[in-house]
């Protein structure tokens, strides 16, 4: 799987055993992991759009102009994959703010990329819910869930 996410929680998923892969121009100094600069964005227009308070939607354009129609999706979907069957991509924002690895999980899954995308709460849920199954049927109990 390939998952989204931001570089203030890189210990948290390495923990959950995911393999972290920077997307963004540059990576803070504590980051001593991979970086896949081929999705950063480019500087000179970056600082553009941040500097002259630009729209996303001038930002989407410039990075589809710049770096996505560059690119073949399956075969970056490829590369990421190589480095590990579970691996993270990396930038600043959080969830639910503006950020360039959405539209590349966007670009990804739109053309069919053979790997699909999934939010990292949905992967943490997931164990969660494994581990209270697991935890209750140890405990010789009927299992019943509740949902108000």
């Amino acid at each position: 799987m390939i998952y989204t996410g931001r570089f203030q929680n890189v210990k948290k998923y390495e923990q959950a055993g995911l393999i972290p892969i920077s997307i963004a121009g540059y990576a803070p100094d504590y980051y001593k992991g991979i970086q896949f600069k081929t999705l950063a964005p480019k500087y000179s227009w970056w600082k553009e759009w941040h500097d002259n308070h630009l729209s996303n939607d001038w930002y989407k354009g410039k990075y589809k102009e710049t770096v996505l129609d560059k690119l073949n999706p399956k075969v970056i979907a490829n590369r990421l994959q190589a480095f590990g069957d579970d691996v993270i991509l990396l930038c600043y924002e959080k969830p639910g703010e503006f950020c360039h690895r959405r539209l590349v999980a966007n670009w990804l899954r739109s053309v069919g990329a053979a790997y699909p995308f999934a939010n990292i709460v949905q992967h943490y849920a997931e164990i969660f819910l494994k581990i209270c199954v697991d935890f209750l049927k140890n405990q010789n109990e009927p299992l019943c869930f509740y949902r108000s």
